[in-house]
């Protein structure tokens, strides 16, 4: 039956436009004519199908060619892009607009259950008539702690649902009526703390609201003797991509951050304004338009750009990065005719930027200024042929840089990027005859470093000779130089290429007197599998060779051999000699390399063995005095565990800097850490064996806990220990040794029923030993769809409470992420 269902979908190419639905599974296929319409029916138990990342299942699917409707019922499951499951006795999808209607629906989005009568999709939003939502789903409660009713629930793409008419249900009981709801599905939830710093009193809130023209967040905030914050984070839901961020923290901190988006083919508008006076109290800017958003090949393009900062400090020195104040800019579309283009833009603006140091007037305008400058540019190209055989290209690139400064001249300053080239070609036969043309200047000063060009100048005419006739080839070039009226150097390649070997003999003379200037042969020879390569240069004016080149290859099945050997033909004799094999077996690999440096008289080699998830590696590096080595040894997959050993030292007189360093990996989502060891060997100078340093960060559960019996008895705390920790020896320290922690302690985790967890955390962030210890205490009562967390920290002798429901709250609340307000975090 399965050859017949391809079948039917071979013919179907319509049935989406660029999404193909596949068939996995299915028991019988029935082909109906209802009217002028064709209907497939598919039954299974169930019928599985895919389309372009999503999957559907039901025991029943009716396709209506002509509608392009798509009927599920039986037992319907249909997971979407954005991995949500919409569980519905029946499910109509229109393949035409991707929207479908559903009856009694059942969907899991993310940590949040919805269920309801009736469903529909349109826009990619998701709506819920009468429906009802709870967080605590998965929690395994047998009464939800919370949930709410709703005249209708709208569910986004992304993380956002929009309810109306909300009835808030605890423990299934109606306790509050709000016209309108708003919940994030994502890190983004409601949080309230409250507590006592070293400052006294605070209390934080992030409260959401919904709105006709975008959704957010609320931040009000109050510290005790130090005042009041408070500030919005909010996300448009236009056209516009939109986010506009505010805070103020007592007594005088402020941070802000605004973004403006919005592309169409007529025009678009990007902006941007941000302040964060934790890192420096400046407001930077930014602004660019263009007109069309998206040009068109054969349109002009407009564009308006303003860049800047404003310094909130004047008691610091502000950067010294560009500014535009403004910049605009006209660009020109490429105009053609016949074989002639030009393309041409001006850009205006006043800008603020560090001045350039090599030019004398910018000297006197100090370390920073302010210039108006014009950018002209243009370009224009020809290429045709005028008879047969002929070609004629030329190119001609421009680029004015004119600014209000003056030179000490009084003139204005300008730059000037210039280039022209030209060349006429003539083949017959296979000879060929091309006089070329180039003339470029770079010239002129700039009082900004940041567009400050080198002096440059060039001015030739060249004309090139030319023979082909397989397998050998010969040309001749030659020039003048216009700058300077001098004569190019002369050169003249002749070269034998065919199939298995290539010879190149190529030599430059001076016209002017000079003679040789240089002679270079190059020759190969690759008769499979094995490839010869030799390169020789010689320098006439300086009387010396350059080293001579020889390469020798063989390609094995899976892998390759090659020597290559350098040697100095003006008397030092050899240089160096290298050796690489590589050979790769499937999951099998094997690399060798190998160094002979003659002159330093030093032999260097590395290798690797790769034997699946193992791995051996040798480095050594011997010389007349000692011999230096590492040895390593790998083995695991991701995600662990990944172990790392490498014994490292050298060999004089006696074993010295011996090591043993040890690394062990693991990112399991039980068990995610990184262990890092330095364990000294002994050797000549110590012959005993310690640990040097070693390094914990991360998170292990030693083991998991177990909880009460029917009895009430039996229960065992889980173990787990999480941060960082690092061990360091210090031989001159009255303790011999240092520790510092960083979130470093234990938390036990007690289970209780309806996947109750209560989390216990002591950890320390401070350097041992010589000081007092001062843990943080955390107490965090977790019932998965909301959670309590205490906080009790010694060490700024402050204490804080806060709650945060959504799904997994106290995952969040440990991880610290989300809205983060200043002053007493």
């Amino acid at each position: 039956m399965r050859w017949l269902l391809a079948l039917l979908f071979l013919l179907l190419p319509a049935l989406a436009q660029e999404k193909v639905l596949k068939v996995l599974e299915a028991e019988k296929l029935e082909l109906r004519l209802e009217g002028e319409e064709e209907v497939y029916v598919l039954t299974g138990n169930p019928v599985r199908l895919e389309r372009d990342g999503e999957t559907l299942e039901a025991g029943r699917v009716t396709y209506f060619r002509t509608r392009r409707l798509l009927f599920l019922s039986q037992g319907v499951r249909y997971r979407d892009g954005e991995g949500r499951l919409v569980e519905a006795e029946e499910l109509q999808i229109d393949l035409s607009d991707e929207s479908f209607d559903a009856l009694e629906v059942r969907i899991e989005a993310k940590d949040l259950l919805l269920t309801g009568p009736l469903c529909q999709r349109a826009a990619g939003a998701i709506l819920l008539e009468g429906g009802y939502a709870t967080p605590c789903g998965a929690c395994g409660q047998e009464v939800p702690d919370y949930a709410f009713r709703a005249r209708e629930i709208v569910l986004y793409p992304g993380d956002r649902v929009v309810a109306r008419g909300v009835v808030v249900l605890v423990q299934e009981k109606p306790v509050l009526e709000l016209p309108v709801l708003l919940l994030f599905l994502s890190e983004r939830r409601p949080r309230l703390e409250v507590g006592q710093d070293e400052g006294g009193f605070y209390l934080k809130a992030a409260l959401p609201y919904v709105s006709d023209f975008g959704l957010g967040f609320t931040l009000l905030s109050y510290y005790e003797g130090r005042g009041y914050g408070f500030g919005f984070d909010h996300v448009g839901t236009g056209e516009a991509k939109e986010r506009y961020f505010f805070l103020h923290t007592p007594p005088d901190t402020f941070q802000y951050r605004g973004e403006y988006a919005l592309k169409r083919q007529e025009f678009s508008l990007s902006a941007l304004l941000e302040r964060d006076d934790t890192r420096e109290k400046l407001s930077r800017f930014r602004l660019e338009t263009l007109s069309p958003g998206t040009p068109t090949p054969g349109e002009w393009r407009y564009a308006l750009r303003v860049e800047g900062f404003l310094d909130h400090d004047p008691a610091t020195t502000p950067p010294r990065t560009l500014q535009r104040l403004p910049e605009l800019e006209a660009q020109s579309p490429v105009f053609r005719e016949g074989p002639f283009s030009v393309q041409g833009s001006l850009a205006v603006g006043r800008y603020l930027a560090e001045t350039n140091p090599l030019n004398r007037s910018a000297r006197a305008l100090g370390p920073y200024a302010e210039v108006g400058r014009a950018l002209l540019s243009h370009s224009e190209s020809l290429f045709f042929s005028p008879w047969p055989g002929a070609s004629l290209r030329a190119e001609n690139r421009f680029r004015g840089f004119y600014y209000t400064t003056q030179n000490p001249d009084g003139e204005p300053e300008r730059q000037v990027d210039w280039t022209t080239t030209a060349s006429l070609r003539q083949s017959l036969g296979g000879f060929s005859v091309e006089v070329g043309y180039a003339r470029s200047v770079q010239e002129g000063e700039s009082p900004f470093r940041f567009d400050a060009l080198p002096q440059r100048r060039s001015h030739q005419a060249t004309l090139a000779l030319g023979f082909q006739e397989k397998p050998f080839s010969l040309s001749l070039k030659a020039g003048r130089n216009l700058e300077e009226g001098r004569y190019l150097p002369l050169e003249a390649q002749a070269a034998l290429q065919d199939q298995g070997y290539a010879l190149t003999l190529a030599h430059r003379r001076g016209l002017e007197g000079e003679g040789p200037l240089e002679t270079r042969l190059e020759g190969s020879l690759t008769p499979y599998p094995f490839s010869l390569r030799a390169s020789l240069r010689y320098d006439h004016a300086k009387a010396l060779f350059d080293p001579l080149v020889l390469q020798a290859g063989y390609a094995l099945p899976g892998g390759s051999l090659n020597l290559s050997h350098r040697h100095d033909l003006n008397g030092q004799g050899a240089l160096t000699t290298d050796l690489t094999y590589a050979l790769r077996e499937g999951a099998t690999a094997y690399t060798l390399q190998g160094r002979r440096d003659w002159q330093r008289d030093t032999l260097t080699l590395q290798g690797q063995a790769i034997l699946g998830p193992q791995s051996l590696s040798l480095q050594a590096t011997w010389d007349p005095k000692a011999l230096a080595y590492a040895l390593g040894y790998r083995a695991g997959v991701a995600p662990g565990p990944l172990w790392d050993l490498q014994l490292t030292g050298r060999y004089q007189e006696g074993f010295r800097a011996t090591n043993l360093r040890l690394g062990l990996t693991q990112a399991l989502p039980e068990v995610g850490f990184r262990l890092a060891a330095n364990l000294h060997l002994p050797e000549a100078e110590d012959g005993d064996i310690y640990l040097k340093d070693a390094t914990f960060s991360g998170g292990m559960e030693l083991w998991k806990p177990v909880p009460a019996d029917e009895a009430g008895e039996g229960a065992i705390p889980g173990l787990s220990l999480s941060g960082s920790l690092t061990y360091t020896r210090k031989a001159g320290a009255p303790e011999g040794y240092g520790l510092a922690l960083r979130n470093f302690g234990p938390t036990f985790t007690f289970l209780g029923r309806e996947n109750t967890k209560l989390h216990l955390s002591a950890l320390l962030t401070q350097d041992l030993p010589g000081t007092p210890w001062q843990p943080r205490f955390l107490l965090v009562l977790d019932r998965c769809c909301w959670a309590l967390r205490f906080t009790l920290d010694a060490k700024k002798g402050a204490m804080g409470l806060a709650f945060l429901y959504g799904g997994q709250a106290a995952g969040f609340l440990l991880s610290e992420e989300g809205v983060k307000l200043g002053g007493g975090q």
